[in-house]
């Protein structure tokens, strides 16, 4: 992997050497830049032109393993964001199951708790009381309701 200072080096040759494109001329044995102008036009620009070539054979590999190392990392990642929104959805729909069966069970729970009270309302027995029938239920005048809604009837 290229580090930073790696990284900086061949931008400043990139950016001292003659601009390009270049073209290499078989007849002339030389190399020169698409407006038709020799690089080698001053010392400056033969310097710098010739720092940027001698170093390409190491730069160009360095940065085609960088690219090809980001390429695997993205790779990498992109399979991981592929499964974790596979998880997402997942997850998703259990929240949507749950939520479904959590409405079923309010629903249910709010149906018992009126059948409760009004099994826990002492007022109902007062016919039962009248008609002197010894049932369960007379026996336990809503007893259990009451105590399964905490000790209350509710209306």
């Amino acid at each position: 992997m290229i580090n930073q200072e790696q990284l900086n080096a061949i931008k400043e040759r990139v950016a001292k050497a003659t601009p390009g494109p270049w073209e290499y001329d078989e007849d002339e044995r030389g190399i020169w830049n698409k407006g038709g102008f020799n690089y080698l036009g001053t010392v400056t620009l033969l310097h710098n032109s010739a720092e940027f070539i001698a170093h390409a054979r190491e730069d160009v590999p360095a940065l085609v393993a960088e690219v090809e190392y980001l390429r695997g990392m993205l790779r990498d990642t992109r399979k991981i964001v592929r499964q974790k929104v596979k998880e997402v959805k997942t997850l998703q729909n259990a929240c949507k199951n749950y939520k479904a069966k959590h409405e079923v069970l309010v629903a249910e729970n709010e149906q018992l708790r009126e059948t409760l009270c009004f099994y826990g309302d002492l007022s109902k027995y007062v016919i039962i009381a009248h008609m002197n029938k010894e049932t369960d239920l007379a026996v336990d005048l809503g007893e259990k309701a009451r105590q399964a809604l905490g000790g209350k009837a509710h209306e």
